[in-house]
């Protein structure tokens, strides 16, 4: 059986088990987090994994990590050192670490962690119902068959996208940081709503109905451009919208945020790669 531990359970770390469970309730999955009302919440998120907080055992982490196949890393980027560190005691050679944070570069994991197989992964919180985006990003010494079985284990979470590592930035630019965007517009569209005499709940159950059902048609015919011209009438409501939306500049605005994502990221490599040492 297929042992997973999860060092350092945060928001993001809990999303990812929970699709990965939904898919495999079977798993092995044991998880820790830093203080026991965490680990407190966390179980009753995830009862079929074994919590642990390094508030109770100072040696939780260790642990937890102790034979599994794969660990998933969530600390904080800043944590990221300390806890490879004190973890080192407790790999095998054949333990794959699989690192979740954003600006946290492969070479730093692999100068924390000499001979570990690594991966880094870049999730978004979807994955906690199973339609989540990750990228996929194994080293050179992760082998086919452990990267195959981490791509079968994360698809429960949503869709798995292999990539270089040097693609990462641009992926959380869209995707990792990008779930963010469409919850901003639609706080905007219910704002907007509320101005023009809508009551604030009915605004917001319009305008999340309005969203989940353009996913779903995007999900269908994955050419938003097409979808778009489909219901963009001349001289109509919808095309006043959007004309208003292309004139303001959305697509610039888009692109700026974006590559706001991603440059941050690399910023954060580099300043994690000064704590490693």
């Amino acid at each position: 059986m297929t042992i997973i531990a999860s060092i350092g359970t945060g928001n993001m770390g809990r999303a990812l088990l929970t699709g990965i469970l939904d898919h495999d309730p079977g798993l092995d999955v044991r998880a820790t987090t830093n203080s026991s009302a965490s680990a407190q919440a966390l179980s009753s998120d995830l009862p079929n994994a074994a919590i642990t907080s390094v508030e109770e055992d100072p040696e939780a982490n260790r642990k937890a990590a102790t034979g599994a196949d794969f660990i998933f890393l969530g600390v904080k980027p800043w944590m990221m050192a300390e806890t490879v560190r004190d973890l080192a005691p407790a790999l095998s050679p054949d333990t794959v670490l699989v690192s979740m944070a954003a600006g946290v570069a492969t070479a730093d994991l692999q100068r924390l962690a000499p001979g570990s197989p690594i991966v880094r992964i870049m999730p978004n919180t979807p994955s906690a119902i199973g339609h989540g985006v990750i990228a996929l990003a194994p080293d050179d010494s992760v082998t086919e068959a452990n990267a195959s079985t981490l791509q079968e284990l994360l698809s429960g979470a949503g869709l798995v996208v292999p990539m270089p590592e040097s693609d990462i930035p641009a992926m959380t630019g869209i995707s990792g940081s990008g779930v963010a965007y469409f919850f901003l517009l639609a706080e905007a569209m219910i704002d907007a709503g509320v101005k023009l005499g809508l009551s604030e709940e009915t605004a917001k159950q319009m305008v999340v109905a309005t969203a989940d059902g353009a996913g779903r048609l995007m999900t269908h015919n994955p050419d938003p451009a097409s979808l778009r011209k489909s219901v963009s009438s001349k001289g109509g409501t919808t095309l006043a919208a959007l004309d208003t939306f292309i004139d303001s500049g959305i697509f610039s605005i888009a692109e700026a945020a974006v590559k706001a994502a991603a440059d941050r990221s690399l910023e954060m490599e580099a300043e994690n790669a000064a704590s490693v040492g």
